[in-house]
């Protein structure tokens, strides 16, 4: 019968990180005394609004009486929520309908402020040129559309056009048309609308000089309008 191993002579061969932890959970430590445990960081005193990034990497921002975690689409989700809130500083609305969150999406503001501003325009009897104002920018928006696809049918207007289909075969198409007088009515079309935007823009630019002094202190709030004329 083989001599059992005393403890020494099994354990001998145990790493020395290894053993002391065996001999803790085992209460074969020395006399001394080990002591384990976790000193929380002492965390530093922020101002509201205050950003800082922590130990791990995360991102916090100091609001009043705590903290929130801040994501890359923080600032995102911050204009998003902008689009449906009216930007008047005074605004007296407690809840956005219907009718309020399209007048805010196309004009900034709900339809009570919205209605106070207009009423001073009228009141100082501009409305006239506040309206070629807002036409003339609607008007050259979808102007901008047209000519883009307009040059875009120039750009692919082919006597044979090559058409790849979902299943990966190829489909051809001739225009039975003389291409090069469809390509002139093209460029004709360009021009006329070129000539129509021309116009469009000295009418919004004229219109923008004798409102702009009013419209400004109405309409200018919380940055809203960055950029009001667009060339």
């Amino acid at each position: 019968m083989a001599k059992r191993k005393s403890f020494d002579e099994k354990n001998k061969h145990i790493h020395k990180s290894r053993q002391k932890i065996i001999d803790t959970v085992y209460g074969r430590a020395s006399n001394t005394k080990d002591t384990f445990g976790w000193t929380p960081e002492v965390e530093k005193k922020r101002e509201v609004g205050e950003r800082w990034i922590d130990s791990d990497g995360k991102e916090w921002e100091q609001k009043d009486g705590f903290k929130i975690s801040v994501s890359k689409y923080d600032d995102v989700r911050q204009y998003i929520e902008s689009l449906s809130n009216c930007k008047a500083t005074d605004c007296k609305t407690i809840k956005l309908n219907s009718y309020d969150l399209k007048m805010v999406r196309r004009t900034g503001f709900c339809l009570d402020c919205l209605s106070k501003r207009e009423t001073e325009i009228r009141r100082l009897n501009l409305w006239k040129e506040y309206e070629d104002w807002k036409i003339s920018q609607n008007e050259i928006g979808y102007f901008n559309d047209v000519l883009n696809k307009l040059e875009q049918a120039y750009k692919d207007a082919k006597q044979t056009t090559e058409i790849v289909n979902e299943d990966g075969t190829f489909e051809k198409w001739n225009f039975e048309g003389n291409i090069e007088d469809l390509k002139k009515t093209i460029l004709d079309d360009i021009e006329k609308v070129n000539n129509l935007l021309t116009d469009l823009r000295n009418l919004r630019d004229a219109s923008w000089e004798k409102i702009k002094d009013l419209y400004i202190p109405l309409f200018i709030e919380n940055n809203y309008y960055e950029k009001t004329i667009e060339h």
